[in-house]
């Protein structure tokens, strides 16, 4: 700057002198983990994991799990359930065996080509036409249940009984007013007279 007298200069840089010497201070006797934390090894860190993923037998503790899920958060359970599982491989969910079709089904039914459509089953017989095949499930009722009148299901009237009474539609309400409502005027009080 060009006002700057020669006092200026030297109190800037006395300043900036200042604040990188204690930035270098602050950095020098920082410590690099987290103060009163225990001196712990990446083994010892992994062994305190397993027993809070997994209990003694291999199975998951779930327990732990969740106690640690709400510690460490989605993330943080994620990365530490890999290393676990990384360090100990033979507690990861084993993967199921892919499913075996077999070439031929066993019950194959027969009259059915191999390998193509199965055959449709037959009909059922029309109600009243005789006996129901065996493990065939009953038709739906004939008649209406007791206590209702002869007709179409859901209370409908039945069919050709003349047009369809339908109820008129109700009126439509006008909109009220965009206006606000009017307000009412506010009652004065005497003044009190002072003391």
């Amino acid at each position: 700057m060009p006002g700057q007298t020669m006092l200026d200069e030297i109190s800037n840089d006395l300043a900036l002198w200042i604040d990188q010497t204690a930035n270098d201070i602050a950095l020098a006797f920082a410590p690099t983990r987290a103060p009163f934390a225990a001196q712990t090894t990446e083994e010892q860190k992994l062994e305190y994991y397993r027993q809070r993923l997994f209990n003694p037998d291999g199975s998951p503790n779930p327990q732990g799990r969740s106690e640690e899920l709400q510690r460490l958060g989605v993330e943080g359970f994620g990365l530490v359930y890999k290393a676990v599982i990384r360090r100990w491989p033979e507690l990861k969910i084993p993967t199921p065996e892919p499913i075996a079709v077999p070439a031929q089904w066993p019950h194959e039914m027969a009259g059915a080509a191999p390998g193509g459509p199965p055959p449709v089953p037959p009909a059922l017989p029309a109600q009243g036409a005789g006996p129901a095949p065996p493990g065939a499930p009953p038709g739906p009722p004939v008649g209406p249940p007791p206590g209702l009148p002869a007709g179409p299901p859901g209370g409908l009237p039945p069919a050709g009984a003349g047009p369809v009474r339908v109820p008129p539609r109700p009126p439509i309400v006008p909109r009220p007013p965009t206006q606000p409502p009017p307000r009412a005027p506010v009652p004065r009080t005497p003044a009190r007279p002072r003391r």
